[in-house]
């Protein structure tokens, strides 16, 4: 295997980092700083996370290093679920979210050492499980839900009432595998093989 380049990850997601060790990567971190909700603003949740990882992409000066970025966002009923600001918010969002199908939408982004941006979108779809109150109560509590879109950590607590029904599972965590290591392939870089299980 012929020697692997530095890769600059311009995410501080550490999801996205642990994703990334398992396909054998030397990285550097270094997390773009762009107005995401302006960059998004008016956009169908496809094209906001497009977007939002190409700029991510084109933000961070990689020093001549190819540049990794990935955006995400949970979808119910054609828009996009935020993170919630308070437990009540999130309370709500389980809330019309259980019982129904969600899509995860990512798009990752690499900017290669010419400057050029190439890109792929993945989607998962999930089911989330009916929920009660005393259901919702007790996740909330853990915390996992603060900082999650959608309020739902699905590589947690979340995992145990939300089904994958189609698309990749990495994705759902934060980052779609396989169409990274395509990218990574496209740009001449060789990375291992993710686990079947993963992608």
């Amino acid at each position: 295997m012929g020697e692997r380049p530095p890769l600059v990850l311009a995410s501080a997601s550490p999801r996205r980092r642990v994703l990334l060790s398992m396909l054998s990567l030397e990285l550097e971190v270094i997390p773009a700083r762009i107005d995401e909700a302006a960059l998004a603003d008016g956009l169908d949740p496809m094209h906001a996370v497009m977007e939002v990882a190409r700029a991510k992409a084109a933000a961070v000066d990689g020093g001549g290093r190819p540049v990794l970025a990935a955006d995400t966002v949970v979808v119910l009923d054609g828009e996009a679920v935020g993170k919630p600001v308070d437990r009540d918010d999130a309370r709500r969002l389980l809330r019309r979210q259980a019982g129904n199908h969600v899509q995860v939408i990512s798009c990752v982004a690499l900017r290669g050492a010419d400057g050029t941006i190439d890109d792929r979108i993945a989607i998962s779809t999930l089911r989330v499980n009916p929920l009660d109150d005393a259901t919702i109560d007790a996740y909330l509590a853990t915390g996992e839900a603060d900082d999650k879109a959608g309020a739902l950590a699905f590589q947690g607590t979340a995992g145990d009432f939300v089904t994958l029904v189609d698309g990749s599972r990495s994705n759902v965590v934060g980052l779609p595998l396989a169409e990274t290591v395509e990218l990574l392939a496209n740009a001449g870089i060789v990375v291992e093989e993710p686990g079947a299980g993963l992608v």
